[in-house]
């Protein structure tokens, strides 16, 4: 089922961005995208450049899960980010990168995206595309982020594992067909240079209204997972750091800044 491996030159071809993009590190197979962007930054590399993998043998998501990563079927790729943003704005970016992930799903099928807090793109209730972002900073100031993206887009059901395969889905799934994934990945990159961008020159407010106006559990009772309890209440939405806003059993407030969100029977 996998494709011929990327044209780079071809996404390169008619690329329309400011920043992402510029420098494109691709490789056939390597251990985790995010970290070998992750390298590249600490070796000085330049706020825009990206890596790129056909496959990962190492691939990461979010609270140390595994990304599988099959080879020439999916979009594997890193993003080298030194915005100009205080520390506290970190998270922002993860928002960001979903809402630019999200407009580009749109664009490739009929149906439309929604995202689950914080970073995962749903089609149809299932995952199709999450980011994985990681942060070096050093007092106040952000020194880099590595913004990792891995999007299902032309995985069959018959190839994932059974563990993912009732709630994970791919664009060729939904769309029924495959998605060329040169248009897809040049795309992602000018969606992602853009609303990079309006984060930086505008703030975060705009941003967070089209990341709510996706927000699959707006007013729903969640079950959210943290590293120490587990909180049972119904999703507000985020505030202006990002943080997932729930209203406990008891009617207070709570914010969350890292966990796992799933539908409260």
């Amino acid at each position: 089922m996998a494709q011929g491996p990327l044209d780079i030159p071809r996404v390169r071809q008619g690329l329309a961005s400011r920043r992402l993009g510029r420098k494109i590190h691709y490789f056939p197979l390597i251990d985790s995208t995010n970290s070998c962007a992750r390298r590249l930054a600490e070796d000085g590399a330049a706020d825009g450049d990206v890596v790129i993998a056909e496959s990962q043998s190492h691939g990461r998501g979010r609270l140390g899960r595994a990304w599988i990563s099959p080879p020439s079927l999916n979009l594997y790729l890193s993003a080298v980010l030194r915005p100009a943003l205080p520390a506290s704005a970190a998270p922002q970016l993860t928002l960001m990168a979903a809402v630019a992930l999200a407009d580009t799903v749109a664009l490739f099928c009929d149906t439309e995206p929604s995202i689950k807090w914080p970073n995962d793109v749903l089609l149809e209730g299932k995952k199709i595309a999450g980011v994985l972002a990681e942060s070096s900073c050093a007092a106040e100031r952000i020194e880099f982020v590595i913004l990792g993206i891995g999007v299902n887009l032309n995985y069959p059901a018959e190839l994932m594992p059974e563990a993912i395969r009732d709630r994970a889905t791919s664009l060729m799934i939904v769309r029924g067909q495959p998605v060329e994934r040169e248009a897809f990945l040049r795309r992602l990159i000018q969606d992602l240079d853009r609303c990079y961008g309006e984060l930086e020159e505008k703030g975060f407010g705009a941003i967070a209204q089209r990341w709510d106006a996706r927000f699959n559990l707006k007013g729903k009772k969640i079950r959210v997972a943290m590293e120490d309890e587990t909180l049972v209440g119904t999703a507000v939405g985020i505030d202006p750091e990002g943080a997932l806003v729930v209203l406990d059993s008891g009617g207070a407030s709570r914010r969350v800044f890292a966990g796992d969100v799933t539908p409260a029977e």
